[in-house]
């Protein structure tokens, strides 16, 4: 990267003392300079076009990159059905008892049963299922009905009926399950956590259930069956997921320096190898790790914060000239200031931009900062890696710089004296003073001499 750089500083100074001429003449806008022809207006979108397409940066060593995942914003009772189980999640589950045809429900205890006698209606009854699974019947006693079917328990009483002899012919009965206990389905249902194993607890299940990484429906028939090894009747299961891994994910966003080692650490993640990998292959390769940690489609996204194998050159009349990082995607304007920003010297109106594009070929871009400075934003050139910015010196048509840059500065006197004087340029009259006041000189510049040189004489107030 250092001699790649040096290599580009070389081309770099050629193609500048060519254009030094053609950047004297200031423009309104941005233009592309032709040292043998005509300059050529040029915007945004063209500059682009000349520039051509970069290769693919390759990360580096010390570089940072920002790191974040993006899910889908999930609404509480809006889950998709596709989504899946995460850890972490919290969720509702409630136990109902079946819907729908009930010809296989089986009664179980705490049950209410409704008997009907068609031929002897003073033995209709409505009965309670005990915890012991029976039900007690006048002139039979008692009767177990847990376990049976309505059916079922029909038969088993008409047989009953049929040997007692107080019914005249067959007994004609009727048995309907009128209300399912919910009493035992309730205790059943709670709210849960999905635990760091991926299971929850379900009490008076036999064992825990594992849901993490099933959709909401392979949840709920996974709790179903195992419900069903101790319930009678398999349960309706219903669940309300409210989603951790939108605050899971957060963890792991941040900003990550590439070690020396090449790698960066993501939580729960672990290292990944960074250094020599384009932002884009970098992101498909956390895409694929996090597939690990997370059932849901998450994607990641990867910005390059700062890049320590970018830089830009900033040269001329501004502060501190040098090479700078390319931290984002400065613009010119902003280089400058990255700079020190300009001096008094600076001829921001005539701003230069060197730029070479992938297959070699140098442009120089002029444009007008000045104006960029006054909301001409269109002025204002995004950078790319190994630009150089120069910034010329302004022509000299003001006296008081005049005055300050080639007399003041020059005047042989010891600044413990303190020189005072006038100057003339053309018709314009300048005073100029020294720190301390002590003497006076007339200086005359002479208008149109070849040398430009100075007369006067210092004069004791």
């Amino acid at each position: 990267m250092k001699a790649q750089g040096l290599g580009r500083l070389g081309w770099v100074a050629c193609t500048l003392l060519t254009v030094l001429a053609a950047g004297c003449a200031t423009t309104d806008k941005t233009v592309l300079v032709d040292p043998e022809g005509t300059d050529q207006e040029v915007n945004q979108e063209e500059i682009a076009e000349l520039s051509g397409i970069d290769d693919a940066y390759l990360c580096q060593v010390g570089d940072k990159l920002n790191v974040s995942f993006r899910v889908r914003d999930y609404r509480e009772g809006e889950i998709p059905q596709d989504y899946r189980i995460e850890v972490g999640d919290q969720m509702e589950v409630r136990l109902t008892a079946p819907m729908g045809d009930t010809a296989d429900y089986k009664i179980d205890v705490g049950d209410l049963i409704g008997i009907s006698f068609l031929n002897n209606w003073p033995l209709n009854s409505n009965r309670t299922v005990r915890p012991d699974g029976y039900i007690t019947m006048p002139e039979v006693g008692d009767v177990k009905a847990a376990g049976l079917t309505a059916v079922e328990l029909n038969r088993k009483l008409t047989s009953l009926y049929a040997k007692t002899g107080i019914i005249e012919g067959e007994p004609r009965i009727t048995v309907n399950v009128d209300f399912a206990n919910p009493d035992r389905l309730e205790s059943m249902s709670r709210d849960v956590v999905v635990r760091p194993d991926g299971a929850i607890l379900i009490p008076s299940l036999q064992k825990d259930v594992r849901i993490a990484g099933l959709t909401v429906a392979e949840a709920g028939a996974a709790i179903k069956a195992e419900a069903a090894k101790v319930l009678r009747n398999a349960p309706e299961v219903s669940l309300v997921v409210f989603p951790f891994v939108n605050t899971a994910l957060t963890s792991l966003n941040g900003l990550y320096t590439v070690r020396p080692d090449g790698r960066i650490s993501l939580p729960k993640i672990g290292d990944l190898q960074v250094a020599g990998y384009s932002v884009e292959e970098t992101r498909k390769t956390i895409n694929d790790m996090a597939s690990s940690i997370i059932f849901n489609e998450v994607e990641a996204a990867v910005d390059l914060a700062s890049a320590t194998g970018s830089r830009i050159y900033v040269g001329g009349e501004v502060g501190v000239n040098g090479v700078f990082p390319l931290d984002g995607a400065p613009t010119a304007l902003q280089a400058i200031m990255m700079a020190a920003g300009p001096n008094n010297n600076s001829r921001l109106n005539s701003v230069l931009v060197i730029r070479r594009n992938p297959n070699g070929k140098p442009f120089v871009f002029k444009t007008n900062l000045a104006k960029a400075l006054q909301g001409h934003t269109e002025n204002d050139i995004p950078l790319r890696a190994f630009d150089v910015v120069y910034v010329p010196k302004k022509p000299i048509s003001k006296a008081n710089l005049f005055v300050e840059q080639y007399i003041e500065e020059i005047v042989p006197f010891d600044n413990t004296l303190g020189v005072s004087g006038t100057y003339y340029m053309n018709t314009q009259k300048i005073n100029s003073r020294s720190r301390n006041n002590s003497f006076n000189s007339g200086v005359t510049l002479i208008p149109g001499s070849a040398a430009n040189s100075i007369v006067g004489g210092i004069v004791g107030q």
